[in-house]
């Protein structure tokens, strides 16, 4: 596992605490839409965190031109 920094930290503890409040509010008889777009984003945010940062670029479909030599 990468050593994350600290913008990376706390986007997964912010996770981390969106799915323990969805799950503190699915088994506390929560209705549905209440507690599931928070568990959601909560579980989202989690796998965020290890995405790749925007320091690297990678484009697949980007064109690749063939130089033409006279």
């Amino acid at each position: 596992m990468k050593k994350l920094n600290k913008a990376q930290r706390l986007i997964f503890l912010l996770g981390i605490i969106g799915t323990l409040v969805g799950l503190y509010g699915k088994f506390n008889g929560w209705e549905h839409n209440d507690y599931f777009p928070i568990f959601y984003s909560g579980m989202s945010f989690m796998w965020i965190a290890f995405l790749p940062s925007g320091k690297t670029c990678c484009n697949w479909f980007k064109k690749r031109t063939k130089s033409v030599e006279a």
